[in-house]
């Protein structure tokens, strides 16, 4: 995950398996969102089609190709029970989730100026909390503007009403007994270039309907999961193409057909939750309701433009010139760089007397290149950079230096060697950490998993107890707008089920105190934190926001180097690791498979207790190891913030999320050789070096 979409570096790919099983039983093919290698990790891989068929839960990573309207798939009466297994896999079903616990003590003998904070709550303010002579790195937390309603807000409404009042009829069996309406409407203009030229340059505008309808009762519902199944075909979430403009009698036509069809979809999901629930044998715990009573929440932000053709003109000459540069040595066998930019507005309406409208702008810009080494290992580098305001996005310089810095790095590790397997102490660097903490542990916190009996449920009986070291604390915010200047991409005011974004401090001082939760309660508690998120066409589940990690014990960069070389003297290693970006990983978190996790790294350096010798970059890693012991070696952190910004898919479909930590320092981790191809490089000369290459340009 270097920005989890790799809002700061790449394309990630760590897709939660099970959740993306469920949903491939369609009965027609789901057409592709955007194309992912199911082998590749959250931040430079191609993105998977389907969040909901992928082998991995907890995908992160940036687009390869805008998106393209999708036209609704036909809705099965009823979902098969037939499971899909990725073969690229053999588990089946691996997901990003994961645990910690406490670590060691520092190591010994080794004195610096540690930081220790008290025992106050973490700050709100500002990341880490006050420490002279220390960052102060202050989280920036904006003001929804008030808008006026859209005409849609109230058209929805008044079809709501009517239809509602038609299917809650107590003479229907079983009667609707909650409903919500939702639009989406997005605007995007998408630009890619490679080698110097324009390979893409699209504008696209598409509106997307989503019916909610629930039977039963909140305490079982069509809703309920089984086997992991999160729709389609559960009378939740439709993505339904609907017109662009509000035309009344289109829009009416949209919603009557839609409607009967979840209404018919629900009621069909409830009587096989119901003959299933029969045999099931009673558990030792009351079952938690499959939804929450929640207030009714108005709230309205202005529609949100984007004027696409002015944004155009200067990044159409931008792309190409920093994709030029990207691709400057013949050794770069593919190379590109795109500028994508999208406003979003969404409008949803409940029967609980819920009106919320919507926007956001994300614009980003991602470079990314590949190479092949002699021995035929595949090598890439990417960097991403995300803005909520065209004035947030980088200038030409920045980006040529991010690209003549990537080509080096790639060129680089073509000559590392390949490492050795090796257990010891390591350092992941802030960024890197950031991914750790979302595929590790932020996805094993959502709420939905700890009802689902074939989850792993590492931390559902761990409320109250230690599951990281003392001196971390985690928090998700979606309110955090800025954190030190940088757009977080997990901001959020209002979440997709209609409730307030709330700051929820998930782990204090180490402690477990809660969980991510939505509108589907995790007993003892019983309403959403505001952490309910899904794209269109895609039932609502509990999501992570912007995953911040804090650290009450911290040391500079330099100090914290300084441990992990006296760490290597005292295990007596030849040397240490040091990862500073992380491609993407995931976590086995099925009952059925070990409760294991893989993390792909992209850069990796073996650093020498000596002094004498310069860091070794080597290639072909992967982080291996069981999430419940895996945090339990972290023995110091740093103080400085690595972010993470990107987007995540799991069963709710691809949401932008962000990731912030310090850097750790591991007591132990685990590498293993990555397997990869032994395809020879081309055999054939690059275009580039030819004597004639430049002719007729």
């Amino acid at each position: 995950m270097q920005d989890l979409d790799d809002e700061a570096g790449g394309r990630s790919t760590s897709l939660c398996r099970k959740a993306l099983e469920a949903h491939a039983r369609r009965t027609e093919p789901f057409e592709p969102f955007v194309p992912v290698d199911p082998r590749r990790s959250l931040e430079s891989a191609d993105r998977v089609d389907d969040p909901r068929r992928s082998p991995l839960h907890g995908s992160l990573i940036p687009p390869a190709t805008p998106p393209e309207p999708r036209p609704r798939p036909p809705r099965p009466a009823r979902p098969r029970r037939a499971r899909e297994v990725l073969p690229s896999s053999p588990m089946s079903t691996a997901r990003s989730l994961g645990v910690l616990t406490l670590a060691g003590s520092l190591v010994a003998g080794f004195t610096l100026a540690c930081h220790p904070r008290g025992g106050q709550p973490p700050d709100d303010r500002v990341w880490g909390g006050k420490r002279r002579g220390g960052p102060n790195i202050v989280m920036d937390r904006a003001k929804a503007e008030q808008g006026d309603p859209a005409a849609l807000l109230d058209m929805l409404d008044t079809e709501l009403q009517r239809n509602f009042t038609t299917l809650s009829d107590p003479d229907l069996d079983p009667p609707a007994y909650f409903m919500a309406y939702t639009v989406t409407g997005t605007e995007e203009l998408y630009l890619e270039a490679e080698d110097g030229t324009l390979l893409r340059n699209d504008q696209d505008r598409r509106r997307e309907l989503d019916i909610d309808v629930r039977v039963g009762s909140p305490q079982l519902d069509n809703s309920h999961s089984q086997g992991g199944d999160y729709g389609p075909g559960n009378g939740l979430g439709s993505g339904l193409p609907i017109t662009l403009g509000d035309v009344e009698l289109s829009l009416s036509q949209a919603i009557w057909l839609d409607t009967e069809s979840q209404y018919k979809a629900a009621v069909s999901k409830l009587r096989d939750v119901e003959s299933s629930e029969q045999l099931r044998s009673e558990g030792d715990q009351p079952a938690s309701p499959d939804f929450s009573r929640e207030k009714a929440t108005v709230h309205v932000e202005p529609e949100q433009t984007l004027d696409l053709p002015a944004l155009r003109e200067p990044w159409e000459g931008l792309v190409q010139q920093v994709s030029a540069e990207l691709s400057a040595d013949p050794l770069v066998l593919r190379s590109s760089v795109t500028m994508s930019a999208t406003a979003t507005n969404q409008v949803m309406v409940n029967t609980e007397g819920s009106r919320v409208q919507t926007s956001r702008v994300r614009l980003r810009v991602l470079l990314e290149a590949r190479a092949q080494a002699e021995d035929g290992m595949m090598l890439q580098r990417a960097e991403t950079f995300e803005a909520h305001q065209a004035d947030q996005l980088p200038t030409l310089a920045t980006l040529r230096q991010s690209a003549t810095r990537l080509r080096g790095e790639l060129l680089a590790l073509r000559q590392a060697p390949i490492a050795d397997p090796y257990t010891g102490p390591a350092i992941l660097e802030g960024k890197a950490a950031g991914v750790y903490f979302h595929e590790i542990f932020g996805h094993r916190l959502e709420g939905h998993r700890q009802k689902d009996d074939l989850e792993g449920q590492t931390f559902t009986e761990k409320l109250d107890r230690r599951v990281l070291p003392t001196f971390l604390d985690v928090v998700d915010d979606p309110t955090i707008t800025t954190l030190g200047g940088t757009p977080l991409s997990g901001h959020y005011f209002v979440d997709d089920e209609g409730v307030a974004a709330q700051r929820t401090v998930l782990v204090e001082r180490g402690r477990l105190e809660t969980f991510l939760l939505g509108r589907s309660p995790v007993l003892p508690f019983k309403r959403s934190n505001g952490h309910g998120r899904r794209s269109p066409g895609f039932q609502t589940v509990a999501r992570q926001g912007n995953l911040v990690v804090t650290s009450r014990k911290t040391y500079t960069p330099r100090e914290l180097r300084q441990q992990l070389v006296a760490e290597i003297k005292r295990q007596g290693k030849p040397y240490g690791l040091r990862f500073s970006d992380i491609e993407g990983g995931y976590t086995i978190t099925d009952r059925s498979g070990p409760q294991a996790f893989r993390v792909t790294p992209l850069l990796v350096y073996r650093v020498f207790p000596d002094g004498k010798r310069p860091d070794e970059l080597v290639r072909g890693v992967e982080i291996v190891g069981t999430p419940l012991s895996s945090f339990d070696t972290i023995i110091a952190t740093d103080d400085q913030p690595g972010i993470f910004n990107g987007m995540c898919g799991a069963e709710s479909g691809w949401v932008p999320v962000s990731a912030v930590s310090p850097s750790l320092l591991l007591e132990t981790i685990e590498i293993e050789r990555a397997a990869h191809d032994r395809d020879r490089p081309p055999l054939l000369p690059a275009p580039s070096t030819r004597p004639d290459a430049g002719e007729g340009q």
